[in-house]
């Protein structure tokens, strides 16, 4: 081997000084090859390996060395388990949503109805249906089965009659007792319209629960249920493309118009804490806005989907 040669691959000269000795075409091929391997020495020695050298040494405590990819291949591993388990258990949910502005009928497998308002979404579980839907077919006699829901924003129902029907809101439940009622779900609390026969409702919190019958409205704000209110009409105004507020907190109303036209209000400074009876259209924001914030004389500016309120005058 070329002296020089040896002395780069013991580190002894650099690389310009390799390339000056032996020739650069020569050196960048040694250089090329060394910088393929993490690790290279040369042994200059002529003895043979023997294995029973090897195997005739006492055996010295191992310590393996983990370096950084082996903990990032684990945690590979890890999260491979994860999602493969999250898979499994998700893969029989079923969900739909509706998109801003739409409203969205959908069909349950016994055949309930649910009426998505814009920008909602409904969720439940196949395989706890396939044994309502067997007992309604009378293939199966057991009373074990549940018709459970989540809902993520506002819905009317048209439940039939049969096994318990529930809907579970990131507020509280609502379990029916043969009905036809509306559920709206926002940051501070929901409020459950009856609007045929009677549902119980029961929030998520320490709080007791109600039944609320025909035509009646209530609401759970803050923490506490407020008197009943009574309702007119057989179904909710947004089915016609306008939404109607009773005695409402403005909380509601803004998550409403956030729902509505997906957009995102800010609050700011702006007295919120009022309530709000009216009709807004589900169709022009502009008016919308107008219609809500006008009469508390907050003023707000609009940049493209984020609105902004500021304290009045």
């Amino acid at each position: 081997m070329d002296e020089n040669l040896s002395k780069w691959l013991n580190g002894e000269i650099t690389d310009d000084e390799l390339i000056e000795s032996i020739g650069r075409e020569e050196a960048l091929k040694y250089i090329q090859i060394v910088g393929e391997v993490d690790q290279w020495v040369p042994d200059h020695s002529r003895k043979l390996f023997d294995p029973k050298e090897i195997t005739s040494q006492p055996k010295a405590k191992v310590r393996t060395m983990r370096p950084w990819f082996s903990y990032a291949a684990a945690a590979v591993l890890l999260l491979s388990i994860i999602s493969y388990f999250w898979v499994i258990m998700s893969d029989s949910m079923v969900s739909y949503s509706s998109q801003v502005g739409e409203v969205r009928a959908i069909e349950l497998p016994d055949g309930s109805m649910v009426t998505l308002a814009p920008n909602s979404k409904i969720s439940w579980d196949e395989k706890e249906w396939d044994n309502v839907v067997a007992m309604k077919e009378k293939r199966l006699k057991s009373g074990s089965a549940r018709r459970k829901l989540k809902l993520r924003g506002k819905a009317l129902f048209d439940v039939e009659k049969g096994a318990p029907f529930s809907v579970e809101s990131s507020t509280g439940t609502v379990k029916v007792l043969g009905t036809i009622f509306e559920v709206d779900d926002f940051e501070e609390g929901m409020n459950v319209i009856c609007y045929e026969g009677k549902v119980e409702a029961k929030p998520k919190r320490k709080s007791k629960s109600v039944i609320i019958s025909r035509g009646e409205g209530h609401l759970y704000f803050k923490g506490k249920w407020e008197g009943k209110v009574r309702v007119r009409g057989n179904a909710p105004e947004w089915l016609q493309n306008q939404t109607k507020f009773e005695n409402a907190p403005l909380a509601q109303v803004i998550k409403s118009l956030e729902k509505l036209y997906g957009i995102t209000i800010e609050k700011g400074k702006a007295n919120t804490s009022r309530r709000f009876t009216g009709t807004i259209p589900n169709d022009n924001l502009d008016v919308a806005l107008r219609i809500v914030f006008s009469p508390f004389k907050i003023e707000y500016s609009r940049q493209g989907k984020k609105v902004i309120l500021t304290a009045s005058n």
